[in-house]
């Protein structure tokens, strides 16, 4: 109610996470947050709370063939995330939901793309 857009909460708990980390359950503690007082900005700074950390296996490969003198096809195949393993997204950082502080989102699957060029 302070007439700012992106208001932040007010942490009143010492530690913020739960120490679980898998989908659907709590990954922020919501007794660790309140609403700030009517007209004041909460005290949570900016980018101060980090969610999981994820990683990723990309691979591309590309090969060209030469067709005749001046001509030649170029093939690539490229792949995000070749493992297909679930990364975990943000959890949900709205005090006025009732899923707040629950991880809800995943990042992509794994997403392969193939190309073929000719080139002359």
């Amino acid at each position: 109610m302070t007439g700012t857009s992106n208001q932040r909460a007010d942490q009143v708990g010492v530690n913020p996470y739960t120490g679980s980390s898998g989908p659907l359950e709590n990954y922020l503690n919501p007794a660790a947050f309140a609403l700030p007082a009517l007209g004041t900005l909460g005290n949570v700074r900016r980018n101060s709370l980090v969610g999981l950390l994820t990683w990723s296996f990309d691979v591309a490969l590309s090969r060209a063939f030469q067709f005749r003198e001046k001509q030649k096809f170029e093939f690539r195949a490229e792949a995000f995330n070749l493992t297909n393993s679930f990364r975990a997204g943000n959890p949900n950082n709205s005090l006025a939901n009732n899923t707040f502080g629950q991880i809800r989102t995943s990042l992509d699957p794994r997403i392969l793309q193939f190309a073929l060029k000719y080139v002359f």
